[in-house]
């Protein structure tokens, strides 16, 4: 029985052995993650502090700064099958273009109705970037565990870059100079894209025609039923509960140690601390896959990370909270490359941009929902309480993820 096991294990571990990776194939895909994730963390910065100078009302910054992951939502499916169809680095070429032209419209019209559009498209450019390389760990790398843990790290460098950058521009030269840096992060993500090897060089490709950028009931139906295997259920499952302790650490966590005196400076360090942690951690991914069952680590990482948000209101001192958030960043910085592999693993060749795209539209559901429901709670309960509330019944219900994984046979995925 011990031979048997071990015969399988090896051939599970040559499944997903990539082989030889071309260097320019591997420094491609983790430029391509890296330039679009980090975008994200970049815009934070810089469009709030445009629309602070605009002197909209509060209202108005949250619909606008809202209104970048409304695309995101409802299209990361069509985005996703998109490339399943047509070919992963040619769709996102169609799009990184726009990276590199649209950050420069935001300080070109700074009015509400413009600057609603230009997010949303923006924020749709930007996923697929990001929703492309994940699908390319799956189709080129095999969801091997090494090179995914490997651009978990690597996309750490541009979200601990990129903010600073951003706001240094804008402190110094004003807004051109803020989105001009937003804008060469754009051309930083067309350069990965253009660099990606065409898999299908010499081979007659699909014409492109204008219904391949409508919606289509069918891909969204495919898509949705990934969530038949198993596995893929567990792991969007996961995601979603991982993304709602996230969005309460992005946000609320910030507001709770205001409330408490610390400085912007202080949090600045508790918040780099996170990233930094979670950049380290991705690079041991490809060895503990090796020791422990994935899916139950990524179950057990992402309990670690709710817990860590939850008990934030009891730590009462600086190197208390300095030590969770570390703790946080680290389990953090697991979950995500483990969900990319298992993804990537459970969904086949062949729909690789559809569970990049589903876990995407997942995510960004949780992270709607979640702050304002934990608005709702402080309102009635207070802030600290929240964080009990909230976090206690985020755990629940990963516990209950855990017993559909146990009982479904998904936390036996390799």
């Amino acid at each position: 029985m011990t031979e048997d096991r071990a015969a399988a294990d090896a051939g599970a571990a040559q499944d997903h052995d990539p082989g030889r990776v071309p260097l320019r194939l591997e420094l491609a895909i983790y430029g391509a993650a890296t330039f679009s994730n980090s975008l994200g963390y970049m815009v934070v910065v810089a469009v709030p502090l445009l629309l602070v100078s605009l002197g909209l009302s509060p209202l108005w910054v949250g619909i606008v700064l809202g209104s970048r992951h409304l695309l995101v939502l409802f299209f990361s499916i069509h985005g996703g099958a998109m490339m399943d169809r047509l070919d992963t680095r040619r769709v996102m070429l169609m799009f990184a273009w726009l990276g590199v032209i649209l950050p420069l419209a935001y300080p070109l019209f700074p009015y509400v109705a413009a600057l609603i559009v230009i997010q949303m498209a923006a924020g749709y450019c930007t996923a697929i970037g990001w929703i492309g390389a994940q699908a390319l760990i799956g189709q080129a790398l095999k969801g091997s565990p090494v090179h995914t843990g490997r651009m978990g790290a690597i996309i750490r460098i541009g979200a601990l870059t990129g903010p600073p950058l951003t706001g240094a521009a804008w402190d110094f030269m004003g807004p051109w100079a803020a989105f001009g840096i937003l804008s060469l992060w754009g051309l930083g993500l067309l350069i990965s894209c253009l660099a990606l090897p065409d898999s299908g060089a010499g081979e007659p490709k699909p014409v492109v025609t204008v219904k391949d950028f409508v919606p289509r009931a069918s891909d969204y139906i495919a898509t949705i039923g990934l969530l038949a295997m198993p596995l893929i259920a567990t792991v969007i499952l996961v995601a979603v509960l991982r993304i709602s302790s996230f969005s309460i650490q992005a946000s609320f966590y910030v507001v709770w140690l205001e409330g408490q005196g610390y400085t912007g400076t202080l949090i600045g360090v508790l918040l780099g601390a996170y990233s930094l942690f979670g950049g380290g951690a991705s690079l041991a991914v490809g060895a503990l896959v090796k020791r422990f069952a994935p899916v139950w680590l990524m179950i057990a990482m992402v309990a670690v990370t709710i817990v860590c948000v939850t008990v934030t209101p009891a730590l009462g001192t600086f190197w208390a909270l300095f030590i969770v958030v570390s703790l946080n960043g680290t389990a953090y910085g697991l979950t995500q490359p483990l969900m990319i592999i298992l993804m990537s693993r459970g969904a086949g060749s062949a729909a690789q941009g559809k569970a990049a795209g589903l876990r995407t539209s997942a995510n960004r559901l949780a992270a709607t929902v979640i702050p304002p429901a934990m608005g709702a709670v402080a309102e009635v309960a207070g802030l600290e309480t929240s964080f009990y509330i909230i976090g206690g019944a985020v755990l629940a219900l990963l516990g209950l993820a855990a017993v559909y994984a146990h009982v479904t046979g998904a936390a036996r995925a390799n």
